[in-house]
């Protein structure tokens, strides 16, 4: 994270000990760094189990180029609530090269404490933006639109793009059928067992792997 030259940082406090190990990230940042004890830590710190070090920094002003997404993928979250999930979805996200994730309005705010923990630093390297799902469609209307739906196409017997829209729904409810209409491609991962449903980090992992494998 403190590699990133967009992130501009307020202040950086940490352990002597993660300092230690960090002497020549910190160099360029030691006018906003404070040294903080393992208790002072856990007292300012909203995790159970803080890690060594706790950044301040302004918010990512978060911007995609319109090439960027005509020429390649991006993952399309609508209405998802959990931060677990969103977090590691950036995660997969930032895993397999997609560099954009856009989400419906209602979805959880990424600067949620879980999400940021969850996502293990992906909410700083992916680009993520909130904004109305048919009009994303339409402004690039010629890139196919998948959507993980059951009863859709079996994913692992399709020809699959190397661009365009993977919309992965709510944890309950799964795509509306609002947005169920704009799909090009209904796709669903077959089921071989009992399970009634994958959770949606999970289906968006598989997903993923597939499209770029």
């Amino acid at each position: 994270m403190l590699e990133n030259p967009q992130i501009s940082f307020e202040k950086i406090f940490c352990t002597e000990k993660w300092a230690a190990t960090q002497a020549d990230l910190l160099r360029a940042h030691s006018p906003k760094v404070r040294f903080v004890t393992d208790n002072e830590l856990n007292k300012i710190s909203s995790l159970q189990t803080p890690n060594q070090v706790l950044v301040i920094a302004e918010q990512l002003n978060n911007s995609v180029e319109a090439t960027k997404i005509e020429n390649g993928l991006s993952l399309v979250l609508e209405t998802m609530q959990d931060p677990g999930n969103m977090g590691t979805i950036l995660r997969i996200a930032d895993w397999f090269g997609i560099e954009q994730v856009f989400c419906s309005k209602d979805c959880v705010d990424i600067y949620n404490s879980k999400v940021v923990q969850a996502s293990m630093g992906a909410f700083l390297r992916v680009n993520v933006q909130y904004l109305d799902l048919e009009e994303l469609f339409k402004r690039h209307s010629t890139l196919p639109v998948y959507g993980a739906m059951l009863g859709g196409d079996n994913i692992f017997e399709m020809e699959l793009a190397q661009k365009g829209f993977i919309v992965i729904g709510n944890e309950g409810r799964g795509i509306s059928d609002k947005i169920a209409n704009l799909l090009t491609h209904k796709i669903e991962i077959p089921k071989y067992g009992g399970a009634e449903s994958l959770n949606a980090a999970v289906a968006t992992g598989i997903i993923c792997s597939i499209f770029k494998k």
